[in-house]
């Protein structure tokens, strides 16, 4: 079992003394082993899953061409594809290299120990090396530039982020996507035998031919009072626990990749016929399913869109953030607005006007009661508020009778 090393510093009369502290994972107690063997002879699951329910899974790739990222459940993982040129090798001297390599950190899981491998490792090297370099699921033949001389070589790197179980499965999906998605450089070879390698910009990117997409399934067996359980893509609770598990990779086309029986539980012919007819009908769809999601990315990048990369997944990060307010108002520019042609009627004052209205009748009404008026000033409000039809003579008239009443 691998461990995990943590250094503590002890600073005493201007010495350092370097601790290792060498810390197990967390082994599982009698009442989770036990609930998990009841649920499942039971016919239940500890995450409601039906015992051949494979977990939600999203294939992402980042702003390069090979660089994807897999989720399945909880289980991350990346994988980065990069190329250069070498020398073929003597016995095929007209076919390209390629090379598969699995990286596990602390970050992964706390019992994963850096920079040293452990079984998990072996085994996940074993499962992605059967299924992508022997089973000739590439067209290596594509990869030479010149025979005898220069031949291309890929590199694919798997990064664990996240162990939530099945990373068997995680890691051959990921190599795959980003095998798939991967473009290499175009080249130019002189007269002399020079090779020009061009970039990007220059020229337009050569993609990867794979004849097959191969596909890898996991399943778990658990056996309970003599009788053997079998469900489908187990988590990392379920992988503690189970008695052993059978690692099917084919493709398509019907043709078995790799097979393999980690673990010490006895398999019977009809339940190793039963696992391989399910597989069978779950990789058509996986296979469909990765060719779909890679030709939408390269759709998109050929049609001028910015690839947006990994933003989705930093919820926490400021330029995701940035994204969706983005989005929020081209969904507002796009949305319909209703402008009418003909500006509408007003009905009544405006609201501008009601204000200044208010404003001068409150100081009217101030001004009056501040300054008492005079009776003939009030007569003669009076008098105005007469109908029109009265003659100028009258109005004289009226107006000399009240100032000769109010001089007396």
């Amino acid at each position: 079992m691998s461990l995990r090393t943590i250094y503590f510093k002890l600073y005493c009369h201007s010495e350092t003394f370097v601790f290792q502290v060498k810390m197990k994972e967390t082994p599982l107690s009698s009442c989770e082993r036990n609930s998990v063997i009841t649920a499942i002879q039971k016919g239940l699951r500890h995450d409601n899953r039906e015992f051949l329910e494979v977990r939600d899974i999203n294939i992402s790739f980042g702003k390069d061409f090979g660089s994807c990222t897999v989720t399945l459940g909880l289980t991350r993982v990346l994988a980065q594809v990069t190329c250069e040129v070498v020398e073929p090798r003597p016995s095929r001297p007209s076919e390209g290299k390629i090379s598969i390599s699995v990286h596990l950190s602390p970050m992964a899981a706390p019992h994963f120990e850096q920079g040293r491998g452990n079984d998990l490792v072996e085994e996940l090297q074993q499962i992605l090396d059967r299924n992508i370099k022997e089973s000739r699921c590439l067209d290596l033949e594509s990869l030479c530039i010149l025979a005898e001389e220069s031949v291309w070589q890929l590199r694919v790197d798997v990064t664990v982020l996240n162990h939530a179980g099945n990373l068997g499965d995680a890691c051959n999906l990921a190599s795959v996507a980003a095998l798939r998605h991967f473009h290499r450089p175009d080249v130019t070879v002189e007269e002399d035998g020079r090779v020009t390698i061009h970039t990007l910009e220059e020229r337009e990117p050569i993609p990867t031919f794979m004849k097959k997409v191969p596909v890898c399934l996991t399943y778990a067996f658990f056996m309970v009072d003599e009788k053997c359980h079998m469900l489908m893509d187990p988590s990392d609770l379920e992988e503690r626990v189970m008695s052993g598990k059978l690692i099917v990779g084919l493709n398509p086309h019907g043709e078995i990749t790799s097979m393999m029986f980690p673990g010490r539980v006895a398999l019977q012919k009809r339940e190793i016929m039963n696992c391989i007819q399910n597989a069978f009908l779950k990789a058509k769809a996986s296979a469909e399913m990765v060719a779909r999601v890679v030709d939408d990315d390269v759709m998109k990048r050929k049609s001028v869109i910015k690839p947006a990369g990994y933003t989705n997944c930093l919820v926490s990060d400021t330029s995701y953030r940035r994204k969706k307010i983005d989005e929020l108002i081209e969904n507002e520019i796009r949305g319909e607005f209703v402008v009418p042609e003909e500006p509408m009627e007003e009905e009544g004052p405006k609201i501008e006007d009601r204000m200044y209205d208010s404003e001068e009748e409150e100081e009217e009404e101030s001004m009056e009661s501040s300054s008492p008026k005079k009776p003939v000033q009030a007569a003669a409000n009076n008098k105005k508020k007469k109908p029109t039809s009265v003659s100028d003579s009258e109005e004289e008239e009226t107006e000399q009778t009240l100032t000769a009443k109010d001089l007396q």
